[in-house]
């Protein structure tokens, strides 16, 4: 083996040992980031799924939303966001009504318990991710998001390709 292959094949052990790492550290992330989520799950209403904070989060941040736009931005099928909502209705946190400007459309908005459970949880209406990363500078937290960005797009493209 040329001194060129040996340091090609221990390139590419360091580049394999690299996505290990990354792969590993995104799952310690998910994991972490799941439980806070629950967490806040858990305090808006104890019945509440994660997916149903993370929906609640949604309608908060947009205002009203579509269902289906709901759907489409918590990367979801449209059934799982209908009963989702059937549960937030029934705890009085959500409520549907008809999109003025498409008739056929149902549109999500807080009710004034669920803006005010929401605000007990999150009184400042900052992202989980606030916190964590109030320390980072601008630069940072702009390069970070540019990976991250790239790790989504090329994730767009692998859902892509398994789909097919």
């Amino acid at each position: 083996m040329s001194a060129h292959q040996t340091h090609g094949a221990a390139s590419d052990d360091r580049h394999a040992s690299a996505i290990l790492t990354v792969e590993d550290s995104i799952s310690t992330l998910s994991r972490k980031l799941h439980l806070i989520v629950r967490n806040a799950a858990t305090a808006v209403d104890p019945s509440l799924q994660p997916i149903s904070y993370r929906l609640l989060r949604t309608i908060q941040r947009c205002g009203s939303v579509q269902a289906s736009v709901a759907a489409d931005m918590l990367v979801v099928d449209r059934s799982v966001v209908s009963r989702q909502v059937r549960q937030l209705e029934e705890l009085g946190l959500v409520e549907t009504r008809t999109d003025p400007d498409d008739g056929r459309a149902r549109i999500l908005v807080l009710t004034d318990e669920g803006t005010r459970r929401m605000r007990s949880v999150n009184p400042t209406n900052r992202t989980i991710l606030h916190g964590l990363l109030s320390s980072w500078s601008a630069e940072e937290l702009e390069s970070f998001a540019a990976q991250v960005d790239r790790l989504n797009e090329a994730a767009d493209v692998g859902t892509a390709d398994s789909t097919t």
